[in-house]
C-alpha cells in the first residue's frame, strides 16, 4: 500500500508540472525567438533609464573630447534619450520658427499663416537622420568585421544631437554671421563627439578605420550645414 501511495504522489506530480508548461502555440512561446521584436517586452530594456542617467548622458555629449561615452553606456544604452532629443529639436525648430516669422508678419502689417511643413520636415531630418545613419553604420562595420551594437549606435546618434538645441535657440539673434559660427560650432562638438567615441572600436576594421571614422566626423559636419540653411536662417 506504501509503494502505491508513493506512486500516486509522483503521477499528481507528473501532471502538475506537465500543466505548468507553456504548450505550443501559447502566448509565451510566440513570442519567442524572432517575433519577440514586435513586442512591448523586448524595447522595454531600453527605456529603463531615470532622469540621472540621462541627464549625466547629455553632460557627456557637451564635453566631445573626454571620448568615454561608449564605455559608459556599454551595458545599459538607451533609447528615451535619442527619442525625446528628437522630439524637443522638432519642436524648437518649429516654435523658433513659426514665433519669428509670426513677429515679423504682425510688424509688416501683413496675414500671417501657420506653415505646417517646418514640423513635417524637421521630424524628417532629425527622425530618419538618427534611425537610418546608425543602421548604414552598423551595417558597414559589420562587412568590416567590427560589429557593434545597434542600439548603442542609436543612442550615440540620438545624445550627439542634443548641442542643437541650445544652438537653434541662439539662432533667433539675427545675425548672419553668428548663426553660421553656431552652426560651426555645434557641428564640430557632435562630429568630434561620434568620431571619438567611435575611433577606438572602429579601429579594428583594419586600415580603413581612419576612413569610416573621417566619413562619420564629415557627414555630421554636413547635417549641421542642412540645419543651418534650413532651420537656422530664421529672421525678422
Amino acid at each position: 500500500m506504501g509503494k502505491s501511495l508513493v506512486d500516486h504522489t509522483l503521477l499528481v506530480m507528473l501532471m502538475a508540472y506537465t500543466f505548468s508548461k507553456p504548450v505550443s502555440g501559447s502566448e509565451e512561446s510566440q513570442h519567442g525567438g524572432w517575433l519577440r521584436m514586435f513586442t512591448v517586452a523586448a524595447y522595454k530594456p531600453y527605456f529603463d533609464v531615470d532622469t540621472t542617467d540621462v541627464l549625466e548622458r547629455i553632460r557627456d555629449s557637451l564635453f566631445p573630447f573626454r571620448g568615454t561615452f561608449s564605455e559608459k553606456t556599454a551595458e545599459n544604452p538607451d533609447l528615451y534619450g535619442p527619442f525625446w532629443i528628437c522630439t524637443t529639436l522638432i519642436f524648437v525648430a518649429a516654435s523658433i520658427g513659426t514665433f519669428v516669422t509670426y513677429i515679423s508678419h504682425k510688424l509688416q502689417n501683413k496675414e500671417w499663416d501657420y506653415d505646417i511643413n517646418l514640423v513635417t520636415w524637421s521630424a524628417g531630418v532629425f527622425y530618419g537622420y538618427v534611425t537610418i545613419v546608425p543602421l548604414g553604420l552598423y551595417v558597414i562595420l559589420k562587412y568590416f568585421s567590427a560589429p557593434s551594437g545597434l542600439v548603442q549606435l542609436f543612442c550615440l546618434y540620438g545624445y550627439s544631437l542634443f548641442i542643437f538645441i541650445p544652438a537653434l535657440c541662439l539662432s533667433i539673434i539675427p545675425l548672419e554671421i553668428f548663426r553660421w559660427v553656431i552652426a560651426g560650432v555645434a557641428g564640430f562638438m557632435s562630429a568630434t563627439f561620434l568620431a571619438l567615441n567611435l575611433r577606438a572600436h572602429i579601429k579594428s576594421a583594419g586600415e580603413r578605420w581612419f576612413l569610416i571614422v573621417a566619413s562619420i566626423f564629415l557627414l555630421q559636419l554636413a547635417l549641421s550645414v542642412v540645419l543651418k540653411l534650413y532651420l537656422f536662417t530664421v529672421s525678422v
